[in-house]
C-alpha cells in the first residue's frame, strides 16, 4: 500500500545569505581602511610570500561567491521545473540538478517518483554541494599553510643572522664592542621575524575570512537542499510497509498494480456478472425450462476472470513482486480454476438430473396412454 503527497514547495533564492557575505567584507574593509598603515607594514615585509597568501584568499573569495550564484541558478531552474514553465525544457539543468533532470525527463515520472530514485537524487546533490565546499575548504587551509610557511621561512632567515650577529661581535681595540656590526645582524634578524609574523598573521586572517564568508554560503547551501527534499517529497511514492528490506518489490508491485488498474476495474465487472450468473445457475437447478447452455457460458466466464488474473502476473518484470503476493495470486488461481470445475460438475449434474426426470416424465405419459388404450 503506498500514499502520495501532494503539498506545494516554494524555492527561495540566497538572498539573506549574500547580504550577509556582503556585511562580512564591507566590515573587512572598514576594519583594512582604518589599519592600512600597519597592514601596509606588514605586507612589505615579504612582497612575494604576502601576495601569494593575498592571491589565494582572493581565489578563496570568488569560489565561495560562485557557490552561492551557482544556486541561484538551481533555484531558478528547479522552479522553472515544478510549474512546468513554457519552454523550461530548453533550458540547460545546471550542473547541481542534472542527475534530477535526467531521472523526471519524463511526464509520468514526475507524478510519482520511488524513495529509491529520491534518495539517489538527493545524495547526488548532497555529494556535488559537498565537492563545491571541498575546493573553499582547502583554500582555507591552504592560507594556514602559507601562513605557517613564511613563519618557518622567517625563522630560518632569523637563526642564521642570530649565529653571524654574535660571532662578528669582537672587541675591539679599546676593549670596546663594533656597534654598527651589532645593528646590521639585529637589523637582519628583525627582517626575518617581520616576514614570520607577517606572513602568519596575513595567513590566519585571510583564513578567518574565507571561513566566515563560506560559513554563509554553507546555510544557503542547506536550505537549498531542505527545499529540495521538500519538493521531492511531494512528488515521492512512499510505502507504508514496515520492512525497509522490501521496499524496491513493494515499489515495483505498486507500479504495477497501477497500471493495471484498468484491468482491476474490469475484473471487478466480470466478478459481478459472475455472481450475477451463479444465481441465476441456483434457480436453474429448479427450472427445468432453464437454458442448459448457461453453464457453459458461466465456464467461459470464469475462464475470463482467470485469463485476467493471469495477465498481470505475466506482466510483471521479474523480481517485481515478492513471494507473499505471488502466493495471493496463485491461490485466487486454484480457487478459480476449483469453482469453474465445480460449476461444470454442478451442470452436468444438473443436466442429468433433467434428463433423467424428462425421462421417467417420458415413461409415465407412456404408460398412460397404454392404460387409455385398453380401457
Amino acid at each position: 500500500m503506498v500514499a502520495i503527497n501532494r503539498t506545494k514547495t516554494e524555492f527561495e533564492q540566497p538572498v539573506r545569505q549574500i547580504l550577509a557575505m556582503l556585511a562580512a567584507l564591507a566590515a573587512v574593509g572598514v576594519a583594512a581602511y582604518f589599519l592600512y598603515k600597519p597592514i601596509e607594514t606588514v605586507f612589505l615585509a615579504n612582497v612575494g610570500l604576502n601576495g601569494l597568501i593575498g592571491g589565494v584568499f582572493l581565489i578563496g573569495l570568488v569560489a565561495t561567491f560562485w557557490q552561492v550564484i551557482s544556486l541561484i541558478r538551481a533555484v531558478s531552474w528547479i522552479e522553472g521545473f515544478a510549474i512546468d514553465r513554457p519552454g523550461h525544457e530548453f533550458v540547460e539543468p545546471p550542473r547541481l540538478l542534472r542527475s534530477l533532470s535526467t531521472l523526471l525527463r519524463d511526464q509520468r515520472a514526475r507524478s510519482a517518483l520511488t524513495a529509491t530514485s529520491t534518495r539517489s537524487i538527493l545524495d547526488t546533490v548532497a555529494t556535488r554541494i559537498d565537492e563545491s565546499r571541498d575546493i573553499t575548504r582547502y583554500i582555507i587551509n591552504l592560507l594556514i599553510f602559507l601562513g605557517l610557511l613564511g613563519t618557518f621561512w622567517g625563522l630560518s632567515l632569523t637563526v642564521p643572522e642570530v649565529v653571524n650577529t654574535i660571532r662578528s661581535l669582537k672587541p675591539t681595540a679599546g676593549g670596546g664592542i663594533d656597534f654598527d656590526k651589532l645593528m646590521s645582524g639585529l637589523e637582519s634578524q628583525l627582517s626575518g621575524m617581520g616576514t614570520a609574523f607577517a606572513s602568519s598573521l596575513l595567513g590566519l586572517a585571510g583564513s578567518l575570512v574565507v571561513g566566515l564568508i563560506e560559513l554563509f554560503a554553507s546555510r544557503a547551501q542547506n536550505q537549498f537542499f531542505r527545499e529540495l527534499e521538500d519538493w521531492l517529497a511531494t512528488i515521492t511514492r512512499i510505502s507504508l510497509a514496515t520492512d525497509a528490506a522490501d521496499g524496491d518489490q513493494i515499489g515495483a508491485a505498486a507500479m504495477l498494480v497501477e497500471q493495471n488498474s484498468s484491468q482491476i476495474s474490469e475484473l471487478a465487472g466480470l466478478v459481478a456478472e459472475m455472481v450475477a450468473r451463479l444465481e441465476m445457475a441456483d434457480e436453474a437447478k429448479d427450472a427445468p425450462q432453464a437454458d442448459p447452455e448457461e453453464g457453459a457460458r458461466q465456464t467461459a466466464l470464469l475462464a475470463r476472470i482467470a485469463e485476467r488474473l493471469e495477465t498481470p502476473q505475466e506482466a510483471a518484470p521479474a523480481g517485481g513482486l515478492d513471494d507473499e503476493t505471488q502466493a495471493r495470486i496463485r491461490n485466487i488461481d486454484r480457487q478459480l480454476l476449483r469453482l469453474t470445475e465445480e460449476l461444470a460438475a454442478g451442470r452436468q449434474d444438473a443436466v442429468g438430473e433433467l434428463r433423467a426426470e424428462i425421462g421417467g416424465l417420458s415413461r409415465a405419459l407412456t404408460m398412460l396412454a397404454e392404460r387409455a388404450g385398453r380401457d
